[in-house]
C-alpha cells in the first residue's frame, strides 16, 4: 500500500472520530485544559489539525521499518508523532497532560501518568517484538490505553492513538480499521474502572478490555470482505489468491479459518492460493490440521514469508515443500566445528566467531525449543544476561538452535582451573540471587509458570515407599507449607550453565527459564552438587567431575553468599529446606532408577534425618 492509500484512510477515520478535525474545539476535560492551548480559535486548530496529522502520516510512513532496539527507540516515535501532531495546538513545553485532573472522563489521574507512561512503552516494545500478538490487537492496545485510559497528551490524544495504530498497520503493508462511528467506538472501549500500574501487566483477563478488542477487530476485518479467511484475500494478476494471515491463528480463529477455506474452495474451485505469512506470529497444532488437509486434498497452495518459528512447525508437520525456496531453514556443517560443551539434552558447537549451534540428542518437541527461544529473548527484555537467540538451521536433516557466541569461560571451566575460585562462587551466588529478586509483575509477565512444584511434591509421595512410616509424608508437609512468593527462576543454576565474561556473568541454556519459588530451584543445586551417586570407593561426583569435598565448599560458599543478608537461623531453615528438596529429588531418581538396595537405603536415612529437623 502507498503513503496516499494511509493518508486517505486516517483521513477517513479521523474525520469519523475527531472533534477538532470537524471544527470544534472542546476544552472541558479539565479546568486546565486551555492554559496549555495554543491554537486561539476552532477554526485554526481545525486547520492545523489537517496539516500536522498529514505531516505525521508521513513521518511514520517513512518509518514503517524502523528496526526498534529497546523501548526507549519505540519511545522516541511515539513521543515525536505526538510532538508533529500537537505543533502549534499546543503550547510549548505542554505535551502531557498536567495541571487539574479531568472531573468529566476516568482518565489515570495526573500524578500517576509518569508510571503508566513508562510501563506502557515496556508493554508496547514488547508486544511489538514478541511476534505472538495479532496487529490488530497491539493496534487496539496502543488506543485503548493512550486515548481511553491514560490519555498522556494535553490534546489530540485520539488522533494521536489513531497515527499510532496506523503506523502499526504500516509496518506490515496492512490496510488500516474502518471506523464507523465515535459513539460506539466509546461505548466499546468503556469508562468503568482504570488500570493501575500493575494492572496493565494484565489488560488481557479485563472484560472492558476484552469487550474493545473484540469490537476493534471487527473494523479490522470489514476491510477483507467477504472470502477474507481470518486476514485480507486479494486476487493475483495470474488468476491466483494471496490470503494474508495475521496474528495467533489459534482457538475459535481456526475454526473460522476451517470454515472461509470451505467456502473459498466452494465459491473459487480449486485455484493456486498463496497464503502470507509475513503477520502471522503463531499458529496451533489445529491450524497446521487445516493446511495439512489441504494438502492431503490436493489442493494447489504456498506458505510464503513465515516467522522462523512458524517455518520450524511447517518443517515438522510436513509441509517443507510448499514452503518457498527463500524461506526454509539453511543447512549448517558441523562437522568440522568446535565442540564447545555438552550437556544432558545436547551439544553446543562453535560456528564462527559470532554464532554457535546447540544440536539435540534427541528429537526435540517443537514447542519446547520455541519456548526456550522465547524465554532468551524475554530475558533480555526483563534485563537478564542472556545470549541472543538467532533461530534455526539443519544439520544432518534435523534441526539445531543458532545462539549468538560470547567470548567466555563456563563458571565450571573456572572452578577447575583457578587456583582460587571462591571470588567467582560469591558472584555466583550474588547473580543468582538477584534473577530471585525479580518478583515485580512488569517483568514477570513475559513467562510462564511451570510445574516443578508438583513435580518435587510427586517425587516426595514416591520416597514415602521406603520410608519407614514415622516419616512418611513428611517431606510432602514441609514442601507444602513453604510460604515464597514467585520469581524469576532459570531452571537449572548448576556451574555449568553460567558464562563468566570480565566482569560479567551470563546464563545459557534455557530450557527451564520461567517463573517459581527460588527454594526448589536451590534444591536442585543441592542435588547436583551433593547428591549424585558415589561409584564404588571413589569420592568423585560423577555428573560434575569434581570430588564431593569441592562441591561441598562450592554449596557453603554460595549459601553463604546467597543467604547473607537474612537472620541466621532463617537462612540456616532455608539452607536445609534446600538439602531436602535436593535429596527428594535424587532419592526418587534413585528409586526410579532401581538403584542398589543399599544406597537407596542410605539416602532414605539422609531424608530421615532431614525431615526430622
Amino acid at each position: 500500500m502507498t503513503l496516499n492509500d494511509y493518508r486517505e484512510q486516517f483521513k477517513r477515520n479521523m474525520m469519523v472520530m475527531s472533534r477538532t478535525a470537524n471544527g470544534t474545539l472542546d476544552l472541558s476535560a479539565s479546568t486546565t485544559k486551555a492554559e496549555s492551548m495554543a491554537a486561539e480559535s476552532a477554526g485554526e486548530a481545525q486547520r492545523i489539525a489537517h496539516e500536522n496529522t498529514d505531516r505525521a502520516v508521513e513521518f511514520l510512513f517513512d518509518n514503517r521499518k524502523r528496526n526498534f532496539r529497546s523501548a526507549k527507540d519505540l519511545e522516541e516515535l511515539v513521543l515525536e508523532t505526538a510532538k508533529i501532531t500537537n505543533k502549534g495546538i499546543l503550547k510549548e513545553g505542554c505535551l502531557f497532560r498536567s495541571g487539574e485532573d479531568s472531573t468529566k472522563f476516568n482518565y489515570v489521574r495526573i500524578k500517576d501518568l509518569p508510571a503508566m507512561w513508562d510501563n506502557f512503552i515496556l508493554i508496547f516494545y514488547a508486544v511489538l517484538t514478541a511476534q505472538h500478538f495479532e496487529v490488530a490487537e497491539i493496534a487496539a492496545f496502543s488506543e485503548y490505553i493512550i486515548n481511553t485510559r491514560a490519555h498522556f497528551f494535553a490534546d489530540s490524544c485520539g488522533k494521536i492513538s489513531m497515527l499510532i495504530s496506523t503506523y502499526l498497520f504500516m509496518r506490515f503493508d496492512l490496510p488500516c480499521p474502518e471506523y464507523t462511528s465515535r459513539d460506539d467506538y466509546y461505548r466499546a472501549a468503556g469508562c468503568a474502572k482504570v488500570p493501575t500500574v500493575s494492572e496493565l501487566y494484565h489488560l488481557g483477563s479485563d472484560p472492558e478490555f476484552s469487550r474493545f478488542v473484540s469490537y476493534y477487530l471487527s473494523l479490522c476485518r470489514n476491510r477483507g470482505g467477504d472470502d477474507a479467511f481470518t486476514g485480507y484475500l486479494e486476487k493475483a494478476d495470474d488468476g491466483s489468491y494471496v490470503c494474508r494471515l495475521n496474528g495467533r491463528l489459534m482457538d475459535e480463529r481456526n475454526r473460522v479459518f476451517r470454515k472461509d477455506i470451505e467456502n473459498f474452495y466452494r465459491k473459487h474451485g480449486d485455484v493456486p492460493v498463496v497464503f502470507d505469512c509475513a503477520t502471522l506470529a503463531w499458529i496451533d497444532m489445529e491450524g497446521i490440521r487445516i493446511l495439512t488437509d489441504l494438502k492431503e486434498a490436493g489442493k494447489r497452495f504456498v506458505l510464503r514469508s513465515p516467522n522462523i518459528d512458524c517455518m520450524v512447525l511447517f518443517r515438522v508437520a510436513g509441509l517443507e515443500d510448499y514452503l518457498e525456496e527463500n524461506d526454509r531453514l539453511p543447512e549448517i556443517d558441523l562437522s568440522g566445528c568446535e565442540k564447545i560443551s555438552e550437556g544432558a539434552n545436547g551439544i553446543i558447537y562453535k560456528v564462527s566467531d559470532e554464532v554457535v549451534a546447540k544440536t539435540f540428542k534427541d528429537e526435540p518437541d517443537y514447542y519446547d525449543i520455541a519456548r526456550q527461544r522465547n524465554a532468551m529473548k524475554n530475558a533480555l527484555i526483563a534485563d537478564v544476561p542472556a545470549p541472543l537467540s538467532l533461530g534455526y538451521a539443519l544439520y544432518n536433516g534435523r534441526i539445531v538452535t543458532l545462539m549468538e557466541f560470547i567470548r567466555s569461560k563456563s563458571l565450571m571451566q573456572i572452578i577447575k582451573t583457578e587456583e582460587d575460585s571462591s571470588g567467582y562462587i560469591i558472584r555466583y551466588a550474588q547473580f543468582v540471587r538477584q534473577l530471585h529478586e525479580i518478583r515485580d509483575d512488569r517483568r514477570l509477565q513475559y513467562f510462564m509458570g511451570n510445574s516443578f512444584g508438583k513435580e518435587i511434591l510427586s517425587k516426595a509421595d514416591r520416597c514415602d515407599s521406603v520410608l519407614r512410616e514415622e516419616y512418611r509424608g513428611r517431606a510432602r508437609e514441609i514442601i507444602e507449607a513453604l510460604d515464597e512468593p514467585e520469581c524469576l527462576v532459570h531452571g537449572d543454576i548448576q556451574p555449568k550453565n553460567i558464562m563468566v565474561c570480565g566482569d560479567e556473568m551470563m546464563f545459557i541454556d534455557f530450557d527451564s527459564f520461567s517463573t517459581g519459588k527460588a527454594v526448589y530451584y536451590l534444591g536442585a543445586l543441592y542435588r547436583t552438587l551433593l547428591c549424585n551417586e558415589k561409584r564404588g570407593g571413589s569420592d568423585l561426583n560423577s555428573f560434575l567431575k569434581l570430588s564431593f569435598d569441592e562441591c561441598r565448599r562450592i554449596w557453603e560458599t554460595f549459601t553463604g553468599e546467597y543467604f547473607k543478608d537474612e537472620p541466621a537461623e532463617a537462612a540456616q531453615k532455608k539452607i536445609m529446606t534446600a538439602g531436602l528438596i535436593g535429596t527428594v529429588l535424587a532419592l526418587a531418581k534413585f528409586i526410579k532408577n532401581g538403584a542398589d538396595r543399599e544406597l537407596i537405603s542410605r539416602w532414605a536415612a539422609e531424608l530421615e534425618r532431614l525431615v526430622a529437623e
